[in-house]
């Protein structure tokens, strides 16, 4: 079996909630919404792996060592090129970044290479979405753990946790 797998960050349900009700006002605007229980930061996409890599993926967040950090997401903006509407911190944390790195080079024992484009930390709010102007965000995520999740057919949550890790050093 084939699944899609991906590292995030699982924001907690109150921060999922607060970027709803930061995005409700758009909500009369057509686009195909992230369901709230569906929000989360992508750290690494690793996309389709077979069965048999799938211990070697998820081993690939045992080993990382970063401390808790902080998040604060400054605002909401319209990415023209693939039509989203995504919430993104001011700058990224230096665990963040460090996060992404260790797993991308955690995931080059699998055989899998890291993504060739620049890192560009976001949370997709909507797809399909027409131009916005940016709008001011003012929310602080205590980021203390990440997780392994994969796509799912549409029933309910498009994703689902398989393994979570908490940040430690």
């Amino acid at each position: 079996m084939v699944e899609r797998l991906f590292f995030a960050l699982w924001p907690p349900v109150s921060q999922r909630d607060a970027l709803a009700r930061a995005s409700q006002g758009l909500s009369v605007v057509p686009a195909r919404w992230t369901q709230t229980a569906d929000l989360h930061l992508t750290l690494v996409f690793v996309g389709p792996v077979e069965a048999h890599l799938f211990g070697c993926v998820a081993a690939a967040g045992d080993d990382v060592a970063v401390a808790p950090f902080d998040l604060r997401l400054a605002g909401i903006r319209h990415w023209e090129h693939n039509g989203l509407w995504v919430a993104e911190p001011a700058d990224a944390p230096s665990g963040l970044l460090n996060l992404v790195s260790q797993l991308q080079q955690n995931l080059l024992a699998c055989g899998l290479e890291p993504e060739k484009r620049p890192y560009r930390p976001h949370i997709t709010l909507a797809r399909k979405a027409p131009a916005i102007s940016p709008m001011p965000l003012h929310l602080h995520w205590p980021v203390t753990n990440f997780v392994l999740a994969t796509s799912r057919p549409r029933s309910g949550s498009a994703y689902q946790v398989l393994r979570r890790w908490t940040l430690d050093v």
